[in-house]
C-alpha cells in the first residue's frame, strides 16, 4: 500500500508471488521503481538517500506515492535528490545546488520568500 503497487500486482498471474525479471514477468520501469521502493520500506532503514525515487512515474502518480511514503518514512532521515519541485516543497529543508555548490538552503516557505533561485523556479513552475 505504501508504494501504490497493489492494483497492478494483484493483476499478475501469481499476485505478489509472481517471479519477475529474467525468466519471469516483465515489469515496466515505473513498476520496477515501485518494487524497489517497497523493498526499501521493508528494510526499514533509519537513514535513506532517494535519488530521483519517483522519476519514472507520471507526476500525478509520483505525487500520490510520495504522500503515501511520507507516512511510512516518518521519523527517518531522508535525503531526497529531486528535480521535481513538488518533491522539494514537502521537505523540511531544501538545498538548491548550482554549479556543484549549495547556493540556498532552508524550508520551502523561507526560500520562496527570499526571492532567490528557488523562488524563481517555484514561481515559473506554478505558472505552467
Amino acid at each position: 500500500a505504501a508504494v501504490d503497487a497493489h492494483e497492478w500486482v494483484s493483476l499478475l498471474d501469481d499476485g505478489i508471488g509472481t517471479a519477475v525479471g529474467s525468466g519471469g514477468a516483465t515489469l515496466s520501469p515505473a513498476q520496477a521503481q515501485q518494487v524497489a521502493l517497497a523493498r526499501l520500506v521493508l528494510l526499514d532503514p533509519h537513514t535513506l538517500v532517494l535519488d530521483e525515487a519517483t522519476s519514472l512515474l507520471d507526476p500525478r502518480a509520483a505525487r500520490h506515492l510520495e504522500r503515501s511514503l511520507s507516512a511510512v518514512l516518518e521519523g527517518r532521515t531522508v535525503v531526497a535528490i529531486a528535480h521535481r519541485l513538488h518533491t522539494a516543497h514537502d521537505a523540511d529543508r531544501v538545498a538548491v545546488v548550482d554549479g556543484g555548490r549549495i547556493v540556498e538552503i532552508g524550508p520551502h516557505a523561507e526560500l520562496v520568500a527570499a526571492g532567490g533561485d528557488y523562488a524563481a523556479l517555484w514561481h515559473s513552475w506554478q505558472r505552467e
